[in-house]
């Protein structure tokens, strides 16, 4: 007989995480066939859950907190004629029968009359009698809530497990995380300032073919299906970036389309922030627009952003009729139906009636200006009101004034952020994001701790100002080495102003750091990681370890060494530098399963650079990367005559909990185990 429990109590028993009350974000979740993340798309999934809910603390119930981050549109009043269409079928009686699963054809005619007017054509179209002349037909597109849920069924349609979906980096962090729970895996292919930010078709080629080979070489002895790329996903305008092709770019999305095409690889075309571009003449272009591409393209059009209804939730997605037949068996299967109301607002901003153009054009015109005018309040606080355009600056300066009102602190603010600007030709020309650079930062103090990680900067602001916003690691930035934040200026003015005084405030309070930063290793660095270690042991063991022993030590064959093992111990490596020199490194392991969470294996400074506070800051910058793995305890072990190694440890928060006897060479040397809790060991002004 079964053990009798309560079924709450069961639930619980199997669902943990349950047990922990959140605020902010829900859980992101877990891939649908249960094995784990990718470490690209966790580390991602990590950054956005540490936004979201981690970094933030219990008076958030009573204190709120200013979200730099959001991803909502400005404040603004709904596309009227989306409102008139729904007011008329609620005011019709429409709403007792159940909707069709695909939407109301009525509906489908409306939005396909829509994209066939802004060029969408198939050249391979189907022999159905209902095709018309552009190849296209209502059976080609579906509307349902939202493009995100489109999104996950779209992936689910067309990839199989171990499939590879090719997403740019910078990216919009969640759809990275959505296509791995639907059991893709996520690639990224970095964005470069040499390509003005946006995708090389020939660099997108070369990262196909180069995955697909890859694939081919771990699957070619195994029967049945081998995984491969299957889709690349094309936003424009970008989120975060802001970066639009549109008709100045048709060249580039002409070679993205054939690149695609002649691999077999479907364009998910995410045109969700299509018609909040600054410039109307720059409206970004859809590839299936381009003649020949339609078949290989599925488009995602959506409300939330431009049409100032994101609480509706409404997308509806264009493309080869076998795409949207399944799309419309998984809304069956998975919800029934899209909502009519849905439809009928879409139908109310995506037609081609006289009306609508009229609407258009007075809604976006005013609906521009006020996004370009606070872009530029944005840059205002950014780069110092020398920056912003003269059509703005007169409107800037007087807002700041209205809302500051003390002289001295508009002065200042006037000047810009301290340390920080945009990344290098990186303007968005589309959205309501913005690219900070906060590298300069890097290194420096507040009350003695480095920030020296992106968590270091978040901590920093919400410490200091309860201010939080997505990091480069939630976004796909391509340098992990640089410090940025994505950053949103559709707020109120008032509160984006009010937020950069806090921020200028914060900077302010900081210190500088010492004449050297902690990074991960490098390749170029294990030269000197070998004369490191072993003048350390040469200086440190001189009366432990055998003379013999020491003397035989050879820095070429620890070179050798390390560079061979470069690639698989690369990311548990942390170096001390001084520009291009090398001051010290720890190298730590990760533990699975075992007594204690995690180690530092080695921990090496050079002779000459010793007691200047190089070993405390490796240690804990290896500690607080360990902590932010969700470990929650480290070990060291060292030999037990080193009693300078031991007072060093023992300082630092270190308890002995074992010992033990080593072979070093010819000798039987004893160590001892130094335990460090990584919660106390972390606990800092951040």
């Amino acid at each position: 007989m079964l053990k009798k429990s309560k079924a709450i109590d069961r639930l619980l028993r199997e669902n943990p995480e349950l047990g922990e009350r959140r605020f902010g974000l829900p859980d992101i979740g877990k891939r649908n066939d249960g094995e784990c993340f990718n470490p690209t798309v966790q580390n991602i999934a990590d950054a956005i859950d540490f936004y979201g809910y981690e970094v933030r603390d219990e008076l958030i119930t009573t204190l709120k907190d200013i979200d730099l981050g959001g991803g909502n549109p400005v404040n603004f009043k709904p596309f009227p004629l989306s409102i008139k269409r729904m007011k008329e079928s609620l005011d019709n009686s429409l709403m007792y029968k159940y909707p069709y699963t695909e939407g109301d054809d009525s509906i489908r005619k409306i939005l396909l009359d829509y994209i066939e007017k802004i060029g969408f054509v198939n050249t391979e179209p189907y022999s159905y009698d209902d095709v018309d002349d552009l190849g296209l037909a209502v059976h080609n597109l579906t509307f349902l809530p939202s493009t995100s849920i489109a999104f996950n069924m779209i992936i689910n349609i067309i990839s199989k497990p171990g499939d590879v979906i090719i997403i740019p980096g910078p990216n919009y962090g969640l759809f990275t995380i959505r296509a791995e729970r639907a059991g893709a895996e996520v690639e990224i292919i970095a964005l470069e300032e040499e390509d003005n930010w946006l995708v090389n078709p020939k660099k997108l080629a070369t990262k196909i073919d180069d995955i697909n080979e890859a694939l081919m070489k771990v699957y070619n002895r195994r029967k049945g299906y081998v995984p491969r790329v299957v889709a690349y996903l094309n936003t424009n305008p970008s989120n975060p970036t802001g970066k639009v092709m549109g008709e100045s770019e048709s060249k580039r999305l002409e070679e993205l389309a054939k690149v695609c095409e002649e691999r077999g690889v479907f364009i998910i075309d995410d045109l969700v922030y299509r018609d909040i571009v600054f410039e109307e003449k720059n409206l970004a272009k859809p590839i299936a627009t381009i003649p020949g591409a339609f078949r290989n393209t599925i488009s995602l059009f959506g409300l939330s952003k431009s049409y100032g209804l994101a609480s509706l939730r409404a997308g509806f997605v264009v493309a080869d009729e076998i795409i949207i037949r399944e799309l419309i068996n998984r809304i069956f299967q998975e919800m029934d139906s899209s909502p009519d109301i849905v439809g009928q607002a879409l139908a109310g901003a995506y037609n081609i009636s006289k009306e609508r153009e009229k609407a258009y054009q007075e809604y976006f015109s005013e609906l521009r200006k006020i996004y370009k005018y606070k872009f530029n309040l944005l840059t205002a606080l950014v780069s110092g009101i020398d920056s912003v355009s003269k059509e703005y600056k007169d409107k800037v300066l007087l807002k700041i004034q209205e809302v500051l009102k003390n002289e001295e602190e508009v002065k200042e603010l006037l000047k810009g952020l301290p340390l920080v600007d945009y990344k290098n030709k990186l303007i968005p020309e589309a959205g309501f994001f913005a690219i900070l650079d906060f590298t300069k930062i890097k290194g420096m103090k507040y009350k003695g701790s480095i920030i020296n990680t992106e968590r270091d900067l978040l901590k920093f602001f919400y410490k200091t100002c309860r201010i939080r916003f997505l990091v480069g690691q939630s976004i796909s930035w391509p340098n992990e080495e640089e410090l940025v934040g994505r950053v949103t200026f559709a707020l109120e003015d008032e509160v984006l102003i009010n937020s950069f005084k806090l921020m200028h405030n914060a900077i302010s309070k900081l210190t500088p750091g010492d004449e050297y930063i902690i990074r991960k290793n490098r390749l170029e660095d294990q030269e000197q990681m070998a004369h490191i270690k072993i003048d350390g042991w040469r200086n440190a063991y001189d009366n432990i370890v055998s003379a013999k022993y020491l003397n035989a030590l050879d820095y070429k064959t620890q070179t050798e060494r390390y560079i061979a093992s470069f690639e698989e111990y690369k990311d548990l490596v942390l170096v001390a530098a001084k520009d291009k020199e090398v001051l010290g490194y720890s190298c730590f392991d990760i533990k699975e399963n075992e007594k204690y969470d995690s180690e530092i294996v080695s921990l090496y400074i050079k002779p000459k650079e010793a007691n200047k506070g190089i070993g405390t800051s490796l240690l804990k910058e290896t500690a607080k990367l360990l902590y932010e793995q969700n470990k929650q305890n480290m070990i060291i072990w060292c030999f037990k005559d080193n009693t300078s190694a031991r007072k060093f440890y023992t300082d630092l928060g270190g308890n002995i909990v074992e010992e033990k006897s080593v072979q070093i060479g010819e000798e039987i040397l004893e160590e001892v185990c130094f335990y460090f809790d990584l919660k106390t060991l972390n606990e800092n002004p951040f």
